[in-house]
Order: structure tokens, then sequence, then C-alpha cells
């Protein structure tokens, strides 16, 4: 038998254009995390906010996670630089690692994390 992951809503479509993000917490595998929801090229992807580099939030230092190009995700303490579609780093000295992506849904009109290793979400 498939199992359904649960949904959580985070918001409607049209409310997280793109270049836009939202902070979350969630349970996931078991712990508390902080995630992003962001939309990119008009397609919607989520990743726990943490640095590959070092456990610091890539918006730790700065309210934002793009970079000033708007083309790429920066991490505010050290500006290692990840690519929205995948969370792989582009940077020298973490080239290739990968940011933990979430599994996003948008569905009727509202945009959300359906992720069997999330068991509550909460919008920050």
């Amino acid at each position: 038998m498939d199992q359904i992951a649960q949904k959580f809503a985070v918001c409607p479509v049209s409310e997280l254009a793109d270049g836009q993000y939202r902070k979350l917490t969630m349970v996931f595998e078991g712990r508390e995390e902080d995630c992003l929801l962001l939309r990119f090229d008009g397609k919607a992807y989520a990743y726990i906010n943490r640095c590959v580099h070092m456990p610091r939030r890539l918006d730790g230092e700065e309210d934002r996670v793009f970079d000033h190009t708007g083309r790429f995700l920066r991490c505010s303490m050290h500006g290692i630089v990840y690519t929205p579609q995948t969370g792989a780093s582009v940077s020298t000295l973490c080239e290739g690692e990968q940011l933990r992506a979430i599994t996003v849904y948008e569905d009727d009109g509202e945009i959300g994390i359906a992720d069997f290793r999330v068991t509550a979400c909460y919008v920050i």
C-alpha cells in the first residue's frame, strides 16, 4: 500500500512570487528545523535553512536569502552560494555539496510542504 505524505499548507500560490521566500519551522526527521520555501523561475523549492559550510541559517546575518543578483541563494555568514533549483553549492569551498531539500506541492491555488520526513510545520 502506498503511503501519502501529510500536506502542510503554507500560503496561497499568489503570495509567493519569484524571488520571494517564506520561513517555516518544522519537525523534520523527529527534530525541529528551520526551513525556507522559495520561488525561483516560476517553481517552488524548499530547503532546510542551514548552510553546508557551517551549521548557520542562510539568513542568519541578513534578512534575505537571495544574493544581490536574485539568481542564487547566499549564506549571509560566509557567502557560500547555492543554485535555487537544486540547492547545490557553486562556491569553491563547498562545491557540489547540497542543502537538504524538502518536498513541495502546489495544488488548488495553495503551496506547501508534503514530505514523509515532516510531521509538523508552522509558518514563522
